[in-house]
């Protein structure tokens, strides 16, 4: 059976049975994480805390994101967690088009009561690091490659130090300044406000029975159109590598 995907590589059959599967397990995986990182959100996690759930079937695995109160936000990259947000915290707030609104944000934070040192702000972003699966024992994980503290130059022209943490590590292969995975924490609610890994650690979500999940046959043929067209002509199709 040969099976067209898109130019992102999106699988387009999507079964209900599929869906609920894909919701079962990020739910639960973000639910541990909750938990584990200690979020601001009622026990027990509850489904009706779930306020935007979405998510696509891809070749190499599924890409997704669940949100819980509007606030707290998980996603999914070719099956794999790589990120999280907590919206009301995260620094790119402060990076909106409206100055105006991102100087208030700024201002706002500035004069709020920091609650962390440098020290314990560390202490918070490894232990979040252990709780998603990273394994700390590692020598690239034993302390970041890079520590960052958030600075804000005020209108009376003087920078002020913010109560926002940044914590890089370089690892496999990646060098750049960015790191290959990095936490933010913030002061002012104790706790982290962003995790991105690459690679990740943590199971991927995706079954061994991932085809017949999305009623395809077990060894479908992928294929996706080239572009652009060439008018009078038809449309030309390259096969693509089985990811799965």
């Amino acid at each position: 059976m040969v099976v067209v995907v898109s130019s992102f590589y999106t699988i387009e059959t999507n079964p209900p049975s599929f869906r609920e599967y894909v919701f079962h397990e990020t739910f639960n995986c973000s639910s541990n994480l909750i938990v584990g990182w200690n979020l601001d959100l009622p026990r027990p996690i509850t489904t009706n805390m779930v306020t935007s759930f979405k998510f696509a079937p891809n070749l190499g695995g599924i890409s997704c994101s669940i949100t819980f109160s509007n606030r707290y936000d998980f996603s999914w990259g070719s099956g794999g967690f790589d990120l999280f947000h907590d919206e009301s915290y995260v620094r790119e707030r402060t990076l909106s088009p409206d100055v105006d609104a991102n100087d208030a944000l700024l201002e706002e934070w500035m004069r709020a009561t920091n609650s962390l040192t440098v020290e314990k702000a560390q202490h918070i972003a490894e232990s979040a690091m252990q709780c998603a699966g990273v394994p700390m024992d590692n020598v690239e994980f034993r302390k970041p490659a890079k520590i960052k503290q958030m600075m804000y130059e005020w209108k009376d022209g003087k920078t002020y130090a913010m109560p926002y943490y940044g914590f890089f590590w370089h690892t496999n292969g990646f060098p750049s300044s960015g790191g290959a995975y990095h936490v933010h924490v913030s002061g002012i609610v104790s706790n982290i406000v962003e995790f991105y890994c690459f690679p990740n650690y943590l199971k991927p979500i995706k079954p061994t029975n991932y085809f017949e999940m999305l009623g395809l046959p077990e060894h479908p043929v992928f294929v996706r159109r080239l572009s652009p067209l060439i008018p009078g002509q038809p449309p030309a199709y390259e096969v693509l590598a089985d990811k799965n």
